[in-house]
C-alpha cells in the first residue's frame, strides 16, 4: 500500500510541474505576442503618435450629401466616409482625427526613420462650409508645448471625385500630419504600395513612386490610397487596433473608393 501512495504522489507532482510549464509556456508567447508587434513597429522607424481630444461645434455637426450616395458624417464621436453600400471609414472614437508633427524623417539604408520633436494632438472643428460635392470643416490642431499652448489652422475637406472621395487634412505648420482611423478589420495591402497580404499589427512604408491610388483595402470593401505621392508616407497598425496614416507633408490625403457588392 505504501508503495502505491508513493507513486500516486510522483504523479500528482509530475502532474504539477507539467501544469508550471504550460501555464509558463503560454505567459511567455502572450508576452511575445504582446512584445513583439511594438518591436517591429519601433525597428520600422514609425514614432508613436497618440490622439488627443476632438472638439465640434454644434453648427458642423451632421451629415453632408456629397453625391452618388458618398456622404460624410460629422459628430462629437469623429468623422464617417460611407458609400452607398455602407461605411468605408471611421476616424477614431471619441478622439483627435489628426494630429500635427514637428520634426523631420530620415533616409536609412533599409528604411525611413522619424524624428519628432513636438505633437500637437488636440482638434477642434468651428464650421463647415458646403459647394457641390465638396464638404470643408475648419478648425485647428493644438497642444501644449514648454508650458505654452500652440496652435496650427486645420482644414478638412471631402471631395466627391469619379473614384470615391477624396480626403485632404492641411494643417498650416506642420511638417507632418498623422490620420488616426479606426480599427478596419482584415486590412490588407495592395501592390505595389504595400505588401499583399493582411498587414496584421505593425507598421509599414509605403513604397515610394506607387502613387495614392491604391494602397490598402479591408473586410468593409473599401480601396484606400494614401498621399501625396511624392511625399514620404506610413502605415501604422496599432496593437489596440488603431490604424495610423503618417504623411511628411503639412498635407495628408487619403482617395476612399467603394468595391460594388456582388449582385
Amino acid at each position: 500500500m505504501r508503495q502505491w501512495g508513493v507513486r500516486g504522489r510522483g504523479r500528482d507532482v509530475s502532474r504539477s510541474m507539467v501544469a508550471l510549464l504550460v501555464t509558463s509556456t503560454a505567459a511567455l508567447v502572450l508576452g511575445i505576442s504582446t512584445w513583439l508587434p511594438a518591436v517591429l513597429r519601433t525597428d520600422i522607424g514609425l514614432v508613436p503618435v497618440e490622439p488627443g481630444l476632438l472638439t465640434v461645434h454644434p453648427d458642423a455637426r451632421g451629415i453632408a450629401t456629397l453625391g452618388r450616395g458618398y456622404t460624410v458624417a460629422a459628430y462629437q464621436s469623429g468623422f464617417r466616409v460611407s458609400a452607398a453600400t455602407g461605411p468605408l471609414v471611421d476616424t477614431i472614437t471619441q478622439g483627435s482625427p489628426v494630429s500635427a508633427v514637428v520634426g523631420e524623417v530620415a533616409s536609412g539604408d533599409e528604411h525611413p526613420r522619424e524624428d519628432v520633436e513636438v505633437t500637437l494632438d488636440h482638434v477642434r472643428i468651428d464650421e463647415v462650409r458646403f459647394e457641390p460635392a465638396r464638404a470643408a470643416y475648419l478648425g485647428e490642431v493644438y497642444g501644449e508645448v514648454d508650458g505654452e499652448e500652440r496652435r496650427m489652422p486645420l482644414r478638412l475637406t471631402f471631395v466627391l471625385t469619379t473614384a470615391g472621395v477624396f480626403m485632404s487634412a492641411h494643417v498650416q505648420g506642420a511638417d507632418a500630419v498623422v490620420v488616426h482611423l479606426d480599427a478596419l478589420p482584415a486590412t490588407t495591402g495592395l501592390a505595389p504600395a504595400l505588401p499583399d497580404h493582411n498587414l496584421r499589427a505593425r507598421g509599414w512604408w509605403v513604397v515610394t513612386g506607387a502613387g495614392e491610388q491604391r494602397a490598402f483595402t479591408s473586410a468593409r470593401r473599401a480601396v484606400v490610397g494614401i498621399g501625396p505621392a511624392v511625399r514620404t508616407r506610413g502605415l501604422d497598425l496599432r496593437p489596440d487596433g488603431r490604424l495610423d496614416v503618417h504623411v511628411w507633408s503639412n498635407r495628408a490625403t487619403l482617395t476612399l473608393s467603394g468595391v460594388p457588392r456582388p449582385g
